[in-house]
């Protein structure tokens, strides 16, 4: 029997993805980049960041020349392509406003959505104005006719996800409400998931704006659902009786992180429900809270109006505010 060693790792292997990255993390030591301790996908050195998502990397600086010397000194080790300026990243396209601003959107994944669910701007589709009812919560259909189009309902809600969380907060709640029932989707179901891609259908070319506000600092807005599905089920079913949290944190108003999902036990009042919300939404905050003071430890200006980096919440409990400040 022979026993070959592997000299090189191959692509597809189970350890790939851990060789490449070992690979590059030597490799950008070697150059004197320094890993954040926060975040493993960034690197930084004095006046310039990478962030590095796989094989994909970005160079941000103001200094153009800085940038352009890095990327020569890794062409000389790694088979690297310069794409230029950053315009598409991770099937995000990067726009810059004549204002200053910076527009994200993601019209390629859009449209895949829709050609998966069989949605073509025709002129004469159907669209709509919001991405779910405002006065409907989705819920159970055990007696509803089951789910009968063509499309993957997991497959659909899984690219729904993706896109929200890239750069659509605005879909966030409705496509968290279809995912719930990918188990065991119904029409109902089925018909609320094309209602979002109606809206997409509608909305496809917008997306996320960012017009930096230098005078904000770190902000979090934080609320909850107490038992939001209560009057639509029965009493019988626990599921039914949990709470909605909902968050967006801002930096220099601009939106970075957001979530709505359902909260993991069943809270007993409104009190309750909020503090949990609270709770899950400042862990959140506290590790990019960690990530800024690590910023600001070598040199990087963020722009803060006092050295101290600290995040301003806003919740709307009384009694929440109350606990958590007591």
């Amino acid at each position: 029997t022979n026993v070959y060693k592997l000299l090189k790792n191959l692509y597809g292997l189970k350890d790939a993805g851990k060789t490449w990255n070992d690979h590059l993390h030597k490799g950008l030591l070697a150059r004197n980049w320094v890993p954040s301790s926060i975040d493993p996908c960034l690197y930084t050195k004095r006046g310039i960041m990478l962030v590095v998502y796989v094989d994909d990397a970005c160079l941000l600086s103001p200094d153009a020349n800085l940038i352009q010397t890095e990327i020569s000194s890794l062409q000389a080790e790694f088979q690297l392509t310069d794409e230029g300026d950053l315009k598409d990243y991770l099937g995000t396209r990067f726009t810059r406003n004549p204002d200053g601003s910076l527009t994200l959107t993601q019209p390629r994944m859009v449209n895949r959505i829709l050609e998966l669910v069989g949605l073509e701007d025709n002129g004469t589709t159907k669209m709509h104005d919001t991405p779910a009812s405002s006065t409907n919560i989705l819920d159970l259909d055990p007696e509803g006719k089951p789910h009968r189009y063509k499309w993957n309902y997991r497959a659909v809600v899984g690219s729904l996800s993706y896109l929200q969380a890239m750069i659509r907060p605005d879909i966030t709640m409705a496509v968290q409400q279809c995912a719930r029932f990918c188990n065991d989707p119904h029409q109902l179901h089925a018909e609320a998931v094309k209602r979002i891609c109606r809206y997409l259908l509608r909305t496809k070319d917008q997306g996320l704006t960012f017009r930096p506000d230098l005078a904000r600092g770190l902000e979090c807005y934080v609320d909850a659902d107490w038992a939001g599905s209560w009057q639509h089920r029965s009493c019988t079913d626990p599921d039914s009786a949990k709470s909605r949290t909902g968050y967006i944190i801002l930096y220099a108003g601009c939106p970075i992180i957001w979530a709505s999902k359902m909260q993991t036990l069943v809270s007993l009042s409104t009190t309750e429900a909020e503090y949990i919300a609270l709770s899950s939404a400042l862990r959140e905050v506290i590790g990019i809270m960690n990530l800024m003071k690590e910023l600001q430890q070598r040199e990087f200006n963020l722009n803060l109006a006092t050295p101290t980096v600290h995040c301003t919440v806003f919740e709307d409990n009384r009694s929440c505010i109350e606990i958590a400040t007591n």
